[in-house]
């Protein structure tokens, strides 16, 4: 969790309301059993985001989506994503969120780059047939949500079948990201939860 509390230390980003018909760059969405992708919450680039939606029983609630885009003058790219609870209320069956959350139109770092995704949180209800899948994506461009994209992180897969923390890290090198044009990034989350579970994440994606 310490590269998580960094990165936000890092970004330092004001907190802001977005009109429901603004242009968006910054989205978290989610899919429910391999339905179309609902929006969870949008913001302007460089922004924060924070909202909930549920399905059939299965209930993500967004804590905070953010990003520190086009980068800062350190030459580090963040992008932060974290979910207060997901939550299967159905007492039985199990269910499946695939969340993309993703920032568009970062200008810095260039270079040879390395881009490294942590996700740690903790299960309060746990079940056997709970697994997590978690990547992060770099692209070229600005695509909203392209994952998987031109280069990602290993996927890891922590261990949320039984109540307690979790914690995972994985990197990617990027041999060279050259501006214009800009990139974006977007983190990639497949959970499925037995009936009755409940767990939370946060996850930090920085490119240095």
């Amino acid at each position: 969790m310490r590269r998580y509390v960094l990165a936000f230390s890092l970004v330092g980003l004001t907190f802001f309301a977005l009109a429901p018909d603004a242009a968006a760059d910054l989205l978290a969405e989610v899919s429910f059993n391999g339905g179309a992708f609902l929006p969870i919450c949008t913001a302007l680039p460089g922004g924060t985001c924070v909202g909930s939606v549920g399905v059939g029983g299965l209930v993500v609630s967004m804590a905070a989506a953010q990003s520190n885009s086009p980068g800062n003058s350190t030459l580090v790219a963040v992008l932060l994503s974290s979910a207060v609870s997901l939550m299967n209320t159905n007492t039985s069956g199990t269910a499946t969120a695939h969340l993309l959350i993703g920032d568009t139109s970062w200008a810095v770092p260039t270079g040879a780059v390395t881009m490294l995704s942590h996700i740690g949180g903790s299960v309060a209800v746990g079940g056997p047939l709970n697994t997590m899948a978690f990547f992060s994506s770099f692209d070229p461009g600005t695509g909203q949500n392209v994952s998987p994209g031109t280069f990602n992180t290993p996927a890891v897969s922590p261990n949320i079948s039984a109540a307690g923390s979790y914690d995972a890290t994985s990197s990617v090198a990027i041999p060279l990201v050259s501006v214009p044009p800009s990139f974006a990034m977007t983190e990639n989350l497949t959970i499925t939860l037995s009936g009755g579970s409940i767990m939370n994440y946060s996850t930090s994606t920085l490119v240095t």
